[in-house]
C-alpha cells in the first residue's frame, strides 16, 4: 500500500506544474476560439504569478491568437513578453512574427520585429519572404531570400513555394526557371505546393507547354494542383484546354473545385461562349455553395455579360451582398460590348474606379462621339497620379481621335511611357479619319522603326489613310508588302481599301484585275465599289461591263441598275438608261428610298466624379 502510495502522489511543486499546464491550456483553447479580452490576458495567473516560464507555450498563445485574428490581444501579449525577456526565444519570435504579418497594419512593424530578432532561422526568414509578396513587393522578397542564403540559411519547401510565387508576379521566367531547377535539386518536385506555384508561374509567363509538363509528371495531382493548371491554362487563352483538364480531373481522380476552380472555369466558359454549359456550371457552384463567394459571382457576372446576356449579368451583380471594383467592372465590359454605352456612363458615376473601369469607360464616351464626358474622365484620370496604363491610354488616343481632336490625341500618344499595339493603331487610325494621311504613313514607319509589328488592324487603317489622301503610290507598296514582309494576309477590307484607293485615283482597270485575280472575285462589295469609280470616270466600256458583272452575281442588287442608268443618262444615251430602268421594274428590283437621320435623344448625361 505504501509503495502504492508513493507511486501515484505527486509533489506540491509538481502538482502546481501540472495545474498550470491545465490553465494554459484551457486558456490557448479560449485564444484560438476568440474568447480571451485584454484583461483576460493580464489576470492570466500563469502571468501574474510567474508559474508558466515555458516559451513553447506562450508561442502556442501567440499562434493561437493570430488563428482566431485578435491582433490587440497579441500585441498586449508582445508587451509582456517583452518585459520578461522571452521575446528573444526562436519559438516565441517567430510566432510574433507570423501574427504581424497577417494582421499588421503597418507593414514597417513586422520588418522592424525582423530586424530585432536574435535567432532567425528558415522559418523566420521564410515568413519574411511571404511578407513582402502580401504586401505586393515580390522583389523584395526576392532581394530578402539572396540575403538569407548569404547568410547560410538553406531554404525549405515553403520558402521556395514563396519565392516561385514572387517570380511568377514580376514575370521574370528565367529566375522562375532557376527556381524549379533549385526545386528538383532540393528534391521537392513531388511537393503539391511547390508544384502548384510551379504552374502558376509558367501560367503567368505564358507558358502553357511547360505547365502541362509539370502537370504532367505529378502521379497523383491533388486539387490545388488541378486548380493551377486549370487557372494557367485560362489565363493563356486556352480554354478549351482549360475544361479538358477540369473534365478530366472530375472524372478520374475525383477532383473537387474549390472557388477558385469554377472562378476559372466560369471564365473559360465566358470566352467560348458556350452558354448551357456556363449555366450548368452556374448550377453546379450553387450546388456547391460558392455562388454567393464573391469571387465566383465576379466570374458570374463576367461570364453572362460575355454571353451578351447583360440581363443576367446585371442580375448577378445585382444579388451580390460585396461588390468589388471586378464585378463593376465586368459588368461594365458587357454593356460596352452591345452597344449601351449610357449604362456603362451611369454605373462608371457610382462604382469604384479602377483601371480597367477607366479604359471601359473611355471606350463608352468614344462611342457616343461625347468629348466633355470623355474629358472629365480623363481629368478623374490624372488626379490619380501614379496611374500610367497603356490600355487607358490608348481609350483616350482613340477617344480623341474618333471626336476630330487629332492634335490632341496626338499629344497624348506622345507622352506615353509605354506604346503597344493598339496604341499605334488608334493613332494611325485618327489620322486615316481626318484626312491627315500622309502623317498616318508616318506614324506606321516610326511603329516599323521600333520594332513593333502592324496586324491586319493596322494595314486597314493605313489603307484607309491612303485612299482617303491620294497616296495611290504609298498604297500600292504597303497592300504589296503585308504579306511579304510581314506575313498578314490579306482580308476583304484591306482589298475594299485598295480597290477604292485606285477607284479613287482613276487606276479602274487595275482595280478591276486586281478583283480578278484575288480570292475575293465574286465578291458583290468589291465590284460595286469599282462599279462606283467608274461613275466619276469617262470609260462607259468599262462600266457596262462591270455593271453587267455585277447584275449576273446579285441580280436584285438595285445599286447595279442604278448607277449604270445614271452613267447612260450622263452620257446622253437616254434610251439605254430607260431601258435599264424598265429591267429593273420587271425584275422586281426596287430601289431603297433615301434617309435622313435626325438625333431625338434626350440623353445628355454629367458625371459627377
Amino acid at each position: 500500500m505504501n509503495l502504492f502510495v508513493r507511486r501515484y502522489s505527486f509533489s506540491p511543486a509538481q502538482r502546481r506544474c501540472n495545474y498550470f499546464s491545465t490553465v494554459a491550456s484551457q486558456f490557448i483553447d479560449n485564444c484560438r476560439n476568440g474568447l480571451v479580452s485584454v484583461p483576460g490576458l493580464v489576470d492570466f495567473s500563469g502571468f501574474r504569478d510567474g508559474g508558466i516560464s515555458e516559451p513553447v507555450v506562450y508561442a502556442n498563445i501567440v499562434h493561437a491568437l493570430t488563428k482566431s485574428q485578435c491582433f490587440v490581444t497579441g500585441t498586449q501579449l508582445h508587451c509582456h513578453l517583452i518585459k520578461s525577456g522571452l521575446e528573444s526565444d526562436r519559438f516565441v519570435g517567430n510566432s510574433l512574427l507570423a501574427l504581424y504579418f497577417k494582421h499588421g497594419k503597418d507593414f514597417n512593424d513586422t520588418l522592424r520585429l525582423f530586424d530585432e530578432l536574435k535567432y532567425k532561422d528558415v522559418v523566420s526568414w521564410s515568413s519574411m519572404v511571404s511578407g513582402y509578396i502580401r504586401v505586393q513587393k515580390p522583389r523584395e522578397a526576392i532581394k530578402l531570400y539572396l540575403e538569407m542564403l548569404h547568410t547560410g540559411v538553406e531554404p525549405n519547401a515553403f520558402t521556395l513555394s514563396a519565392v516561385i510565387k514572387a517570380s511568377a508576379k514580376i514575370r521574370e521566367l528565367n529566375l522562375g526557371k532557376s527556381f524549379h531547377g533549385l526545386v528538383v535539386r532540393c528534391g521537392f518536385e513531388c511537393n503539391q505546393v511547390i508544384v502548384a506555384a510551379i504552374i502558376d508561374m509558367y501560367g503567368r509567363s505564358c507558358q502553357p507547354n511547360d505547365c502541362r509538363k509539370v502537370f504532367d509528371e505529378m502521379p497523383e495531382p491533388d486539387d490545388v494542383c488541378c486548380t493551377s493548371m486549370i487557372s494557367a491554362l485560362t489565363r493563356c487563352d486556352l480554354y478549351l484546354e482549360a475544361l479538358e483538364v477540369f473534365h478530366i480531373m472530375r472524372s478520374k481522380h475525383r477532383f473537387s473545385p474549390d472557388l477558385f476552380t469554377f472562378g476559372s472555369t466560369l471564365t473559360a466558359l465566358g470566352n467560348l461562349e458556350r452558354v448551357q454549359q456556363g449555366k450548368q456550371m452556374h448550377a453546379q457552384a450553387v450546388i456547391g455553395g460558392f455562388h454567393e463567394n464573391v469571387f465566383v459571382a465576379s466570374s458570374l457576372v463576367d461570364m453572362y455579360a460575355k454571353f451578351g446576356m447583360v440581363g443576367e449579368s446585371q442580375l448577378m451583380f445585382d444579388k451580390m451582398e460585396n461588390k468589388n471594383s471586378v464585378s463593376c467592372c465586368a459588368l461594365l465590359g458587357g454593356y460596352c460590348r452591345k452597344g449601351e454605352f449610357e449604362a456603362v456612363i451611369s454605373l462608371f458615376r457610382d462604382m469604384e474606379k479602377d483601371l480597367y473601369a477607366f479604359g471601359t469607360v473611355l471606350r463608352a464616351c468614344a462611342g457616343l462621339s461625347s468629348v466633355r464626358i470623355g474629358r472629365e474622365v480623363h481629368c478623374q484620370y490624372l488626379k490619380r497620379g501614379s496611374w500610367r496604363d497603356v490600355v487607358v491610354e490608348s481609350a483616350l488616343v482613340d477617344l480623341y481621335a474618333k471626336c476630330g481632336y487629332v492634335d490632341f490625341a496626338c499629344k497624348v500618344f506622345v507622352t506615353m511611357p509605354v506604346r503597344n499595339l493598339i496604341t499605334w493603331n488608334s493613332m494611325i487610325g485618327g489620322f486615316a479619319q481626318n484626312g491627315r494621311g500622309k502623317e498616318a504613313v508616318e506614324i506606321f514607319k516610326q511603329m516599323i522603326k521600333e520594332g513593333v509589328k502592324p496586324d491586319n488592324i493596322t494595314f486597314i487603317e493605313v489603307l484607309f489613310a491612303c485612299s482617303h489622301s491620294g497616296l495611290t503610290n504609298e498604297g500600292r507598296e504597303l497592300f504589296s508588302s503585308m504579306y511579304k514582309v510581314y506575313g498578314v494576309e490579306p482580308g476583304i477590307e484591306h482589298y475594299s481599301c485598295v480597290v477604292d484607293l485606285l477607284g479613287r485615283n482613276g487606276f479602274i482597270q487595275e482595280a478591276e484585275d486586281l478583283i480578278s485575280n484575288s480570292l475575293f472575285r465574286t465578291n458583290t462589295s468589291l465590284w460595286a465599289a469599282v462599279l462606283g469609280a467608274c461613275t466619276t470616270g469617262n470609260d462607259l466600256n468599262l462600266a457596262e461591263r462591270i455593271a453587267t458583272k455585277m447584275i449576273k452575281l446579285i441580280p436584285d442588287y438595285h445599286l447595279s441598275y442604278v448607277l449604270l442608268a445614271n452613267m447612260y443618262r450622263t452620257a446622253g444615251r437616254w434610251k439605254d438608261s430607260h431601258k435599264v430602268w424598265e429591267l429593273m421594274q420587271d425584275r422586281g428590283v426596287k430601289k431603297m428610298p433615301g434617309k435622313s437621320w435626325t438625333d431625338s435623344s434626350s440623353f445628355n448625361p454629367s458625371l459627377s466624379l
